[in-house]
């Protein structure tokens, strides 16, 4: 429980940043600022806005998306063999360039070029970017578009109010005191302190988008050394990345999947388990006893005779003998003589050791 709300707790501090002083700007110096300027002033407030409103849009698409989230290696052959028999790397060739992949021993399977397995989620995700957790969710292929977009439009929502704050306190520099002088300086002071990590990693994503890179790969030092497989060109990255078309989710097949596995792997075991019960139950069933009892010669050179008899369930006496089970002793002395343990209770088998 600490663990999770501990995952939350930086995801809860990022919206309540952006909605609470977004909040305090709209009721305290919005109103001021349309007093102020007039018209002027109610199209500054309309502009940021809509800013405002491209931030939360994107900010829950990046939050709520699958980031690309590779199913599980359901069914595969690797997953039936042991995981150090399985080679830990495969190679295949991109534009030219080796590229290695990497067995995953949880997702049971060789992780695509660029996927890499998030120990938070616990998930291998396709061109793996960050786990985020100002966003509380991993950025991959799917989503990333939508966190780019969020930093850039974060960044643009801070300095406009920056600089509308500015802009009234210089206006009323006379009037410091005044409620809506007191919050313009406090936010102009958050924007000025959070500004900068913030359009610091704007640009730093912007270089990446148009060097075709993740930052998986920029921080692990991948294609530094030479050249990078992945890469269309500044304009082409740009256009792949933010403007192409969007990857479709694999979550439904592997519920589809995970489904479908399951009832096999079902069925196969209780094939292999239970298969000989269930042969037996759709038999017909046979109502008739089988009892093993001593044959007219009775005892022949020191061994007892059997037959086999076949009753009625209704009309079977004594015991039956197991063919599946132990041998019971097959004989004991009783006043002098030699009796069969499954002496009929009729007594119809009784004999002696004379025979």
């Amino acid at each position: 429980m600490c663990k999770r709300l501990g995952q939350l707790l930086p995801s809860a501090i990022a919206w309540s940043l952006i909605v609470i002083c977004t909040l305090c700007f709209y009721y305290f110096l919005a109103p001021a600022v349309a007093v102020r300027w007039g018209w002027y002033g109610w199209t500054l407030c309309g502009v940021d806005l809509a800013i405002f409103l491209m931030v939360i849009s994107n900010l829950i698409m990046a939050m709520c998306m699958d980031p690309g989230i590779h199913p599980y290696g359901y069914a595969t052959e690797e997953m039936t063999t042991d995981d150090f028999r399985s080679p830990l790397y495969k190679n295949v060739e991109i534009n030219g360039i080796t590229v290695r992949m990497k067995w995953c021993v949880t997702c049971q399977f060789y992780r695509p070029p660029r996927s890499s397995h998030c120990s938070v989620c616990n998930r291998c995700i396709d061109t793996f970017d960050h786990h985020c957790p100002w966003v509380h969710n991993c950025v991959g292929r799917r989503n990333y578009r939508y966190f780019f977009f969020f930093l850039c439009f974060l960044s643009l929502h801070m300095l406009y109010v920056a600089s509308v704050c500015l802009g009234y306190t210089l206006a009323h520099r006379e009037d410091i005191l005044s409620r809506p002088n007191l919050c313009s300086i406090v936010l102009l002071a958050l924007c000025a302190i959070l500004a900068v990590p913030v359009i610091g990693l704007t640009i730093f994503h912007i270089v990446l988008v148009s060097r075709g890179r993740t930052t998986n790969e920029q921080v692990t030092g991948k294609f530094q050394s030479g050249y990078n497989p992945f890469t269309i060109g500044c304009v082409g990255n740009i256009r792949r990345t933010l403007c192409g078309s969007q990857f479709p989710s694999f979550t439904k097949y592997e519920e589809a999947a995970a489904k479908r596995t399951k009832k096999n792997r079902s069925a196969v075991e209780d094939v292999k388990l239970n298969g000989s019960l269930k042969k037996r139950d759709t038999e017909e069933v046979d109502e008739t006893t089988v009892l093993y009892v001593p044959d007219k010669d009775g005892v022949k050179d020191g061994h007892i005779r059997l037959k086999q008899l076949r009753l009625p369930d209704s009309q079977s006496v004594g015991t039956s003998l197991s063919l599946t089970g132990p041998d019971p002793p097959s004989q004991r002395d009783r006043e002098g003589s030699t009796c069969n343990l499954f002496e009929s209770a009729q007594g119809q088998f009784p004999f002696n050791s004379n025979n």
